[in-house]
């Protein structure tokens, strides 16, 4: 797993933070539409995490460990940025015109995606139910707050994945950069000590796995060739 550090969070405006958050609040209602749980078989796709018991898990905690004491202020800044985190933090890459309210077809793709992705990693976490870090072991101190969800796999690395794809398929002149930036969006949970890297591992798996499902979604095709046309109209 790697962790690319480096992005500028000072780019993030107010008014973007504002819509995201009024963006989460209605998250919770809303239902799954281009693709259900039961079209992705992530039980194949996925293996069971480590064993509390295993030696693997307690390289896993010395691993969130060694990314705790390493963590530096403005990795702090980063992962509090990211807790609430969606599709337009790609502006990092795209520029500041990518923003929800210049792009509300993009918008209301990348959230409806983020619903898709959501309804999925949810649903694995509830078969294995796993323990976050700092339940675990109290060495470990979290630099955001607790969570009450399962710990594998990681939703966020889930979605980082699966929005970096679908702008890889907007942007293809930008997909290093954006699939860079997406599994930052996970590899980051391991550096707060919310995740541990075999949940970010299994996110970031399943997130491939998502999109393609999305991509193969005849439905998803018409709103992406939206998406596309706003984007092009709006950065030109």
């Amino acid at each position: 797993m790697s962790f690319a550090i480096g992005v500028d969070m000072r780019r993030i405006r107010p008014s973007v933070v504002l819509i995201s958050l009024l963006a989460v609040l209605s998250f919770a209602a809303a239902k799954p539409r281009f693709i259900q749980p039961q079209d992705v078989d992530w039980e194949s796709i996925l293996s069971a995490p480590p064993a509390d018991d295993s030696a693997d898990h307690q390289e896993e905690i010395a691993t969130v460990l060694h990314w705790q004491n390493k963590r530096t202020t403005q990795d702090v800044f980063r992962c509090r940025q990211e807790v609430d985190v969606d599709g337009f933090i790609f502006a990092q890459v795209l520029g500041d015109w990518f923003n929800p309210r210049m792009l509300p077809v993009t918008a209301d793709l990348l959230n409806q995606t983020s619903i898709d992705a959501k309804a999925i990693s949810n649903t694995a976490k509830k078969k294995w139910n796993r323990t976050r870090p700092y339940d675990a072991d109290m060495q470990i101190q979290p630099c955001i707050e607790k969570e009450p969800s399962a710990s594998y796999p990681s939703g966020h690395a889930v979605r980082g994945i699966v929005w970096a794809t679908v702008l890889s398929e907007l942007f293809p002149e930008h997909r290093d950069q954006l699939m860079a930036l997406g599994r930052r969006i996970g590899d980051d949970r391991v550096i707060a000590g919310v995740h541990w890297p075999s949940d970010v591992e299994a996110g970031q798996k399943l997130g491939a796995a998502i999109a393609g499902k999305l991509m193969d979604n005849a439905d998803f095709k018409i709103e992406m060739q939206r998406a596309r046309e706003e984007c092009l109209a709006t950065v030109h």
